[in-house]
């Protein structure tokens, strides 16, 4: 990985950090998130998910509005660290455990690809 490419990562990394600890205090069932990117082609590349426990949590997330706060949050404060997302329907996207979320999964990373 290049320089310019891991003070990138960080700073995605930091940002997210920043919106897991909000979510954890403000979101009903929301677990975790991770990121995938390919620096090659960034930020085209860069794919966030969020994950909630249930399908449940997530339906309710969705009903409230809930995910397109996350979304514009989120993107806000790439934004304001440099990174500018161009299709947030792209980039960001949703899932639960119950529906098999795991990072340590390859079959689930790579259907965010």
């Amino acid at each position: 990985m290049k320089r310019l490419d891991k003070k990138t990562d960080n700073t995605i990394v930091n940002v997210l950090n920043e919106v897991c600890e909000s979510l954890k205090n403000e979101s009903i069932g929301f677990s975790w998130l991770t990121h995938f990117a390919d620096y090659t082609h960034f930020p085209q590349s860069l794919r966030i998910v969020f994950v909630f426990e249930t399908n449940q949590h997530l339906e309710h997330a969705k009903s409230t509005a809930r995910t397109s706060a996350i979304t514009r949050e989120t993107e806000s404060l790439l934004k304001q660290d440099g990174i500018v997302v161009i299709h947030t329907d792209k980039t960001i996207a949703f899932d639960t455990e119950e529906n098999g979320a795991n990072i340590d999964s390859p079959k689930w990373c790579r259907k965010f690809n």
